[in-house]
Formats: structure tokens, C-alpha cells, sequence
């Protein structure tokens, strides 16, 4: 059985080198940051519309992720807003190339967390469904893993992550 892969942001402040990726690379406005909290990375920002924006988005080193022999994906978060965000899983890096989501989201302003099947991710290319359910055989050779909040509204938001893990 191969090890669990683990983004601890709480006890072991493992951040490492996970950067924000916002619309201003198509010309948007949106702004986002991310930083440790006490026990958790807090991912926050404002999504705007205006320049034909709307994405915010905060994702791993450039890396060499073999999912393949993993089942499932948990995250313990918490949020101060009902929107939708994204687990987005990229086997290539390129924007226009398809890649790896499932939604999320808070249901309570308490901490959460949630289990989510691999085979319950959905394959999109630039935020449109292609087929629901992915084969455990594209999931070697993952360059990147991240969270993005696409959902096409207007506001702030607040998302604190204290783990992400695939086992």
C-alpha cells in the first residue's frame, strides 16, 4: 500500500512553494492571497467580473504526483461563504488542457471534513464539464494540485485549509 500523500498547512505548516494563480493572466481583476494561520493556510481574497475576470486560484509546486494508487481525497477546511470551490487536480499545466475537479464547500462555519471517492472527480477544460469520473490510470504523472473559486459571482471569500490529503 503506498503512503498517503499529505499537504499538512496546520500542525506541520508544510505550505512549501504553493502559489496564487488569479485571472490577471487573461486580464481580470480578481485579487487573492494566501498565508499560515495558526492552524491552517487561509486562502482569501475578492472575485470580480470586471475585464472579463472571475477566478481566483491557489495550487501546488510543479511536481510529480502519482495518484494512481489512491481512492480518495480528504480536505479539512472551513469557509465564511456558502460558494463553491474547487479541488483541481492538473496533469498538464497549459490552461486550455483538460483537467481534474470536484466541488466543495461549507455547509457550517465550523471546521469540516470531507471524503471525496477519486472516481467522483469530473474532467473539464476551462471550466466546462467533459465527462464525469476519471480512470485511476491518468492519475500518474499529476504536475500540479490546487483549489480554485470559479463560480462566476462577484465578492469576497474566506477558505482556511488545514489538510489535503489523497490515500
Amino acid at each position: 500500500m503506498k503512503d498517503a500523500l499529505l499537504f499538512d498547512f496546520g500542525a506541520k505548516k508544510d505550505f512549501g512553494k504553493w502559489s496564487i494563480i488569479n485571472d490577471g493572466v487573461m486580464g481580470g481583476l480578481s485579487q487573492s492571497k494566501a498565508s499560515l494561520d495558526a492552524d491552517a493556510v487561509l486562502f482569501a481574497g475578492e472575485v470580480s467580473l470586471k475585464n472579463n475576470g472571475g477566478f481566483v486560484s491557489l495550487r501546488s509546486a510543479l511536481g510529480n504526483y502519482d495518484l494512481s494508487a489512491f481512492k480518495y481525497c480528504e480536505i479539512r477546511f472551513k469557509s465564511d461563504t456558502k460558494r463553491k470551490f474547487e479541488i483541481l487536480i492538473e496533469k498538464d499545466t497549459p490552461f486550455y488542457l483538460p483537467k481534474f475537479r470536484v466541488k466543495f464547500g461549507a455547509t457550517k462555519e465550523d471546521w469540516e471534513i470531507l471524503t471525496i471517492p477519486l472516481k467522483d472527480f469530473e474532467i473539464s477544460r476551462m471550466g466546462s464539464t467533459v465527462q464525469q469520473g476519471i480512470d485511476p490510470e491518468v492519475l500518474k504523472g499529476i504536475q500540479r494540485i490546487g483549489f480554485i473559486l470559479a463560480d462566476k459571482q462577484e465578492g469576497s471569500f474566506q477558505l482556511w485549509i488545514d489538510y489535503l490529503k489523497f490515500y
